[in-house]
């Protein structure tokens, strides 16, 4: 019986060792295994307006990042995609859900951004 202790004891050992070098907010323990989680993610539904339009080619999009990503992070993906984009960013105004919203706005599933370009004339 003590052989099978040991064994057990070793087993746990070695477990909680390999848990360490692990990042521990990405694991759960569930029948002595350990299985990374998931990262909640969220679509959103992204308007482009004026020149945006042009170099996207469209009016609109749906993105994914995690839950909980800011405005910042959704543009840094419209960038990887349209690069041509980057030229516009300190004149551009966002909104989410219809209502001006600062670049470190979090976003959630449902959620609709735009990107609003100067706008010039009279």
């Amino acid at each position: 019986m003590t052989a099978g202790r040991d064994q057990d004891t070793r087993f746990l050992l070695t477990l909680s060792r390999a848990a360490t070098s692990l990042p521990r907010h990405r694991l759960i323990f569930t029948y002595n295994f350990l299985v990374p989680t998931s990262v909640p993610s969220a679509r959103v539904n992204v308007l482009f307006f004026g020149l945006l339009r042009e170099i996207v080619g469209s009016p609109s999009d749906v993105l994914e990042l995690p839950d909980g990503a800011p405005i910042e992070q959704l543009f840094s993906l419209c960038l990887a995609r349209h690069p041509e984009l980057a030229e516009y960013r300190s004149s551009l105004v966002a909104s989410r859900n219809l209502e001006f919203a600062p670049w470190n706005t979090p976003l959630h599933s449902g959620d609709e951004v735009a990107f609003l370009p100067p706008v010039s004339g009279g």
